[in-house]
Order: C-alpha cells, then sequence, then structure tokens
C-alpha cells in the first residue's frame, strides 16, 4: 500500500498541485464524447481503483506490475495479496475476479519482479449465468539505470527505472477458446523526493481481432504523475492514449487524492475521465496498514449514465 514518508521541504506547492489537478478533472470532464461502453481486461487493485485508476508513477507493491512494471524497485518488501472484484452494469457485461499476487523487492536490491494470476468470470447482459471465463497471468521485472548512464551530474535526482511486463489471457467460452499474449514496458523518473514522472506502453503486441470485446487488448501509451508535497498527502494524475481505433487521438484521465490523515489509515478520493467511453467515473476508498496485515477497499461509480458500479478488496501483508 502506497504511504508517503518523504520529508517535508517546502510547502508553498501545495496550492498549485491541487489546483493544477483540478483543471485537469475540468477538461477531461468538458472533454468527453460519445462512443461504445466495454469492459475490457484491464485490472488494478483497490488502491488505483480508489484513485481513478491512477498509479503509474507510484510504488504500490502488490499493483505495479500492472501498471507500471518500472515501479517495482521501489516495493519494500516481499508482498503477498489476495483481491476480489465485483463489476456491474445495468445496459452490457458484469464481471466478478479473484486474484493472487506476489511481489519481491527489497531495499538493498537493484532489482525487483512480481507475478499475479486472476480468474474473472464474465457475466453477459448483467447479473445471470457465467458466459465466459478467463485467466491472466502476468510476469514482471523490473531495475534500476544506473545513475551515471542517465545523469551524471545530478545524482540526488534519483535513479531511472525500467520494466518488462509479459501477459498471457486465456479466453474461455463455448467454441471460442483463445490464447493471446503481449508485453508492457515502463519507466519510472524520479524528479526530486517528492515528485516523480512514468511512461508505460500498455499490451503492445495487441491481440486477436476475432476475440470477444471483453477479452480485446488494448494498446496504449500512458503518462503517469505523482506529488508528495506533505507527508501526510499525495496525488497522482495519469493520461492514457489508446493506439488503436482512436482516430482522433482522444486520451483518458485518471487522478485521485490520498490522504493518510493516521500512520496506519488513508482515505482516497478520485475520478475517471474516459472519452472513448463518454463514461465518467467517481472513485472512493479506504486502506489499513496494520504491522503485519493490511487491507485496501474501492467503490467506483459511473456518474454520466449510472450504468455501472465496481468494488474491488484486498489483503495483503509482507512477507
Amino acid at each position: 500500500m502506497s504511504k508517503p514518508t518523504v520529508p517535508l521541504r517546502r510547502s508553498f506547492s501545495f496550492q498549485s498541485i491541487f489546483t493544477g489537478l483540478c483543471f485537469i478533472f475540468l477538461f477531461g470532464f468538458g472533454a468527453t464524447t460519445l462512443a461504445a461502453s466495454r469492459e475490457t481486461p484491464y485490472r488494478v487493485g483497490p488502491i488505483a481503483s480508489a484513485l481513478g485508476g491512477a498509479g503509474r508513477a507510484v510504488a504500490d507493491p502488490t499493483e505495479a506490475g500492472g501498471l507500471n512494471p518500472a515501479a517495482l524497485v521501489y516495493t519494500p518488501s516481499y508482498h503477498f495479496a489476495i483481491s476480489r472484484q465485483e463489476s456491474h452494469r445495468d445496459q452490457g457485461d458484469g464481471y466478478h475476479d479473484f486474484g493472487i499476487m506476489l511481489a519481491d523487492g527489497g531495499e538493498d536490491k537493484i532489482a525487483a519482479g512480481s507475478f499475479s494470476y486472476v480468474q474473472r468470470s464474465t457475466l453477459r447482459g448483467g447479473a445471470g449465468a457465467v458466459s465466459a471465463e478467463q485467466k491472466d497471468l502476468q510476469a514482471s521485472v523490473a531495475f534500476f539505470l544506473p545513475k551515471s548512464v542517465w545523469l551524471p551530474r545530478r545524482t540526488s535526482e534519483g535513479q531511472v527505472s525500467l520494466g518488462l511486463t509479459y501477459r498471457r489471457l486465456i479466453h474461455e467460452q463455448p467454441g471460442a477458446d483463445i490464447t493471446q499474449d503481449t508485453y508492457s514496458v515502463g519507466a519510472v523518473v524520479p524528479l526530486g523526493n517528492r515528485f516523480g514522472l512514468a511512461l508505460v506502453g500498455h499490451d503492445l503486441a495487441g491481440g486477436s481481432g476475432a476475440a470477444p470485446t471483453e477479452a480485446q487488448f488494448a494498446p496504449a501509451v500512458a503518462l503517469g504523475f505523482r506529488a508528495v508535497p506533505v507527508p501526510m498527502f499525495q496525488a497522482r494524475v495519469d493520461v492514457i492514449r489508446e493506439l488503436r481505433e482512436n482516430p482522433d487521438a482522444r486520451s483518458d484521465v485518471r487522478g485521485g487524492i490520498e490522504s493518510w490523515f493516521r500512520e496506519d489509515f488513508a482515505f482516497r478520493l478520485g475520478g475517471a475521465w474516459l472519452e472513448r467511453r463518454d463514461e465518467m467515473w467517481m472513485t472512493t476508498g479506504i486502506g489499513f496498514k496494520g504491522p503485519r496485515l493490511s487491507f485496501g477497499y474501492a467503490f467506483e461509480k459511473e456518474m454520466r449514465t449510472s450504468d455501472g458500479t465496481r468494488h474491488t478488496f484486498d489483503l495483503w501483508m509482507p512477507l
């Protein structure tokens, strides 16, 4: 679970960062255009889910492999998590899934890795009989790029990290079993102790055009930003642009704020403005970090058409 631990250096940028986030959110809201609604195999845990799906520039130990593998090197130790997600749409397909995630990192390591497995059941036309099953496997690796390679004169700014994720999606339904393989690449660029940027290419190998809608990969590029103006507060914003079937080059905006008003308890609030789907999601969640066992919960609600809701819950522990 992400928790800011950065010492305070200046406080003048708090208002400017928050104002900038508000402008991004407003522009994202105003730019939405009509597009078909669909569920794609896009899975994040309760931390990022509660923050609008943003998190590419942040090291959430059990979620980084799916959002940006390069962030795994900032994982402080071994982590194990189990997760459950329920999604319902009044006018379309829903699903429920169960996931297991492992992450391997540590402050004394220059490389890290993770593995995740998600078993998803798709429900066509809302609640009802299971009509398809998916097995989603992802393996990620990340490492620090030596400072001398990219920033020989400003080593205090931190190290760039690079990451790679291999993904296999097995979609099973009567008469149409399809297996697809793809990969994602990412980088994290720290900007001092309080800010960071990320660049990610998702599912770049594409997938089968014969796959059902809920199993079609959406190759995309994403830019992520994080800010920790004070130790108890973190903000994150991601901008994602799909590379296929996007002739107008429209982008989605995801973002949120996280407050650790207690050392062991976090409150999260965010939103997602999805231009190509004509959707606006509002998200919220909580997190608890115990000495050995932690949990997170996220609730997501589609506001433009009131067509969908999503619940995500996980338990995780350092090993």
